[in-house]
């Protein structure tokens, strides 16, 4: 799936406005970032602000920023250029972003913007489940359910994911309460 700006939904004006005046600080770029996701067409300035607070702290070596400073090129601000997207999110991947690591590993297993190779997708998923990635976690379980990526057949190992699954979601459930 791309990120088109047709995918993405209207305005955050007043989203924007309110930012206007807020310095950035570690942290703040996917917050800032994510909702604009959800825009169809996202305010210039809104786009513009984001991306300054995300280009200021994957400067200050933010991982995570460098990661979300990605979605700009892949359709964010109606630009489509994967190649300058994917040095960003390799970057990020390897440096633990564990959303960088599942998009590299989607990427490799379906592409389109990287060759197929499910040996190169298995290491990611493996990568961005170590940290606890949900849905690396349940592509693994597939995986070694259906005998894919490469994997042998293995009822166990799927199992041990589904575990690590459901435990997440505990782990979630007791957080929001």
């Amino acid at each position: 799936m791309r990120f088109r700006p047709s995918l993405l939904s209207p305005s955050l004006l007043l989203f924007g406005l309110t930012l206007g005046a807020v310095t950035a600080s570690a942290g703040d770029c996917r917050a800032v970032l994510r909702p604009l996701l959800l825009k169809a067409d996202p305010a210039p300035e809104a786009l513009e602000r984001a991306r300054t607070i995300c280009q200021t702290e994957a400067d200050a070596g933010d991982a995570e920023a460098t990661y979300q400073l990605s979605f700009f090129s892949l359709g964010l601000s109606g630009s489509w250029q994967p190649e300058k997207a994917l040095p960003l999110i390799r970057s990020a991947a390897d440096r633990g972003v564990t959303e960088a690591q599942y998009w590299l590993a989607w990427q490799s297993e379906t592409g389109p913007e990287l060759p197929h190779d499910p040996a190169v997708a298995l290491g990611w998923y493996e990568k961005a489940a170590a940290g606890r990635h949900r849905l690396a976690l349940q592509r693994l379980a597939d995986a070694w359910e259906r005998g894919e990526l490469g994997l042998p057949v293995d009822a166990r190992k799927a199992l041990d994911f589904r575990v690590q699954i459901r435990r997440c979601e505990e782990e979630n459930v007791r957080a929001s309460e």
